[in-house]
């Protein structure tokens, strides 16, 4: 039963991979936007807080996974493993939401 459900998830990656990799790069220049805007421009990462440059930095490893022609492109893992790694930075981002939220949200002129 799991080798047939593998099998069809991954015809039905290999049929709309297109449109999985387009939305990825879609959600991760989004995300690099709202950090650098939310974090960079409000003066937060000049304060010594780290985890911004975590999130940025998984989100700009996907996005050279992405461009890089790799062989890698049409596979389900390949994908799967972008996915993962775009989770982290997601992960990371929202933690700096919740630090600057808790910090009082200030933003410095």
């Amino acid at each position: 039963m799991g080798q047939g459900m593998y099998f069809r998830i991954d015809e039905s990656f290999r049929k709309y991979r297109m449109i999985f990799w387009a939305n990825l790069s879609r959600l991760n220049n989004l995300l690099i936007i709202v950090n650098i805007t939310m974090f960079f421009l409000s003066g937060l990462v000049a304060q010594g807080y780290y985890y911004t440059f975590y999130s940025i930095g998984c989100f700009a490893f996907v996005a050279m996974l992405i461009i890089l022609p790799a062989p890698f492109i049409g596979r389900l893992w390949f994908y799967l493993l972008n996915l993962l790694i775009e989770f982290i930075g997601i992960y990371f981002l929202i933690a700096s939401i919740i630090y600057w939220v808790r910090a009082g949200g200030q933003l410095s002129a």
